[in-house]
């Protein structure tokens, strides 16, 4: 513990005349809220709870705003009450949650505000073992699982970040969720107990964060009661999100420090925000289940540091072991992320797990495959994780033979109808951005869905000289039948008839012969094209069958070729290749 620990409530004691808040887009440092405001707050609360309840309930808190949620939580605590957190107040996401509460503090912030102002808070006792917030994330099954966490633990953990990044009154801007646990410790919980003040509504916008630098700037030169500058609570998406169009000339004046955490930020988009904000971003490795495991920051080097106090170690298979003062428990834990041990460092290999983070946001692919799986017409559904695509998501979506779409406007309308099923009970940062529509399961020779498939699935993402492979049935060595999209953004459509854009029939030859040295061993010498026709155009977004069969004789071994759509056939005809060169797989 430090001197101001959480168990020590120092926001008891906090000098009344100092700023707890600050209203940002004020002109004038008049526009802070006190200590003496903040504890007001905290009273009106008490006095609204009294009347709903007893001490000693649960509630469901969600309140967007910084300090009307930090005061909110710190009446319930002072009253021997204990909190949880949903991630967000979409109704899916409060039918997970225990029902456990006799009312959301959330529905009720507007009969808060209407009470009258003035109420002396009530302080309590928090014991170090008691509940303090219980929060939800997802577990391996999809299904959302609840973590407690106790004074003690959320203290152990504040007394860390508070050594090793103190703040020293500076003002806590924070563009990230204290729904969830790093929101809740950086962006409210360290400035209650470290006596800084917190921005009142969080920066959405990277226009909203140039602006209350540019203000904050202003008002330290013309006021010695403004904080001495600020430090910046955000996440991978809006740092690398920053324009550069933006006037961030105030930044390096004002910002201390910048933390991000929820994903690693890549190399360029560290550099990217160094660059634009003037202050090196400052990474925070952890999870809901173990709080915070290490820190690094890239202009230093590419290694994870184990914060005071937590020790690592890998084992056969590569998998981090962790045992730290933030968990409940003094044993070794086994976790989902494998690492490499460099020195007195780690580096970070990947996950193990269907458990990940994307756009900042920590995902169950499991329940995502889950939710696509319960929409009508849906076979099965598997999200995937697509590195090169920025971390974006990929849907492989099986469907019912009336359901595919064939053209590009009914691929669109499936997608978008797809995109609102899962915006009932996900974010749309994590609704997959990239979908393959399949009739029949994609697998490989062992009946899997590997990497192989799914690279092969995506990889007109990569190159755009390619059709999208949507998936192969194999009749024997010879034959095979195999479901290809032309894609909207196909680099061969570019200037090739613009008001009514079509795939070359030259393409369209180049894709067969590939295919077939890719699915039936083709390796010969090209020789010459027979009887080849193509009766009707094939146009981007449009959905095709390619039927392949080979023949042999004793000089060439001929490629014969076809390729279908509702609308009729695209091409026919055969490839000859050298019968010599010709190499089957066995």
């Amino acid at each position: 513990m430090t001197e101001a620990s959480l168990l020590g409530a120092p926001w008891r004691t906090a000098s009344l005349d100092q700023p707890a808040g600050w209203r940002c887009d004020a002109p004038a440092a008049s526009e802070a809220v006190t200590w003496r405001a903040f504890h007001e707050r905290i009273g009106a609360w008490q006095v609204l709870l009294d009347t709903l309840a007893t001490p000693g309930r649960r509630w469901l808190l969600h309140l967007k705003d910084p300090l009307e949620f930090a005061a909110a939580l710190i009446a319930c605590w002072e009253r021997g009450d204990s909190v949880v957190l949903p991630a967000d107040d979409r109704p899916d996401t409060l039918a997970g949650v225990d029902r456990i509460t006799h009312a959301r503090l959330g529905d009720v912030a507007k009969a808060h505000l209407a009470t009258p102002r003035g109420a002396s808070p009530r302080w309590g006792k928090l014991n170090a073992e008691r509940l303090a917030v219980s929060l939800y994330t997802s577990g391996s099954t999809g299904d959302p699982q609840r973590l407690n966490k106790s004074f003690a633990q959320l203290d152990a953990e504040l007394a860390t970040h508070a050594r090793l990044w103190p703040l020293e009154g500076r003002l806590v801007i924070s563009q990230v969720s204290h729904q969830h646990i790093y929101g809740l410790l950086f962006a409210i919980l360290r400035p209650l107990c470290e006596g800084a003040p917190m921005a009142m509504s969080l920066c959405r916008y990277p226009e909203t964060l140039s602006d209350w630098l540019w203000r904050l700037d202003r008002t330290r030169r013309h006021s010695q009661d403004a904080p001495p500058g600020a430090v910046l609570i955000s996440a991978p998406p809006p740092l690398e999100r920053l324009p550069r169009e933006i006037d961030w000339e105030a930044a390096p004046r004002v910002l201390k420090r910048v933390h991000s955490s929820g994903a690693a930020l890549s190399w360029a988009a560290s550099e990217h925000a160094c660059e634009l904000l003037g202050v090196a971003v400052s990474e925070i490795y952890g999870s809901s289940e173990t709080g915070g495991i290490a820190w690094r920051i890239q202009q230093q080097g590419e290694r994870w540091m184990p914060l005071a106090g937590v020790e690592v170690r890998d084992d056969c298979h590569g998998a981090l072991w962790l045992r730290s003062p933030f968990l409940s428990s003094g044993d070794w834990q086994r976790q989902a992320d494998r690492i490499s041990l460099e020195g007195d460092g780690f580096r970070l290999l990947g996950r193990s797990d269907r458990i990940l983070k994307v756009g900042g946001k920590r995902l169950s692919l499991t329940a995502m495959d889950r939710a696509l799986g319960g929409h009508p017409g849906v076979v099965q559904a598997r999200t995937v994780w697509l590195p090169e695509r920025d971390t974006r998501l990929g849907a492989i979506v099986q469907l019912a033979p009336e359901r595919l779409p064939h053209d590009h406007a009914a691929r669109r309308d499936l997608i978008e109808t797809l995109r609102r099923h899962l915006l009932a009970a996900f974010e749309s940062t994590v609704v997959p951005r990239y979908w393959r529509f399949v009739d029949a399961w994609p697998t490989d020779t062992q009946g899997k869905l590997s990497g192989t498939v799914v690279r092969r699935l995506f990889r007109d993402l990569e190159d755009r000289r390619v059709p999208r492979w949507l998936g192969v049935e194999r009749q024997d060595d010879d034959h095979c039948r195999m479901t290809l999209e032309v894609p909207e953004r196909l680099r061969y459509v570019q200037g090739h008839f613009d008001r009514h854009p079509v795939v070359p029939g030259v393409v369209i030859v180049q894709w067969i012969v590939e295919l077939a040295r890719e699915h039936l061993g083709v390796s010969g010498v090209f020789q010459r094209l027979e009887r080849v026709k193509f009766p009707t155009l094939l146009v981007p977004g449009e959905r095709v069958t390619l039927s392949l069969a080979l023949t042999h004789d004793a000089r060439d071994t001929r490629l014969a070729f076809t390729a279908r759509s509702p609308r009729g056939t695209h091409a026919t005809g055969r490839v000859v290749f050298h019968a010599q060169e010709v190499n089957h797989v066995e």
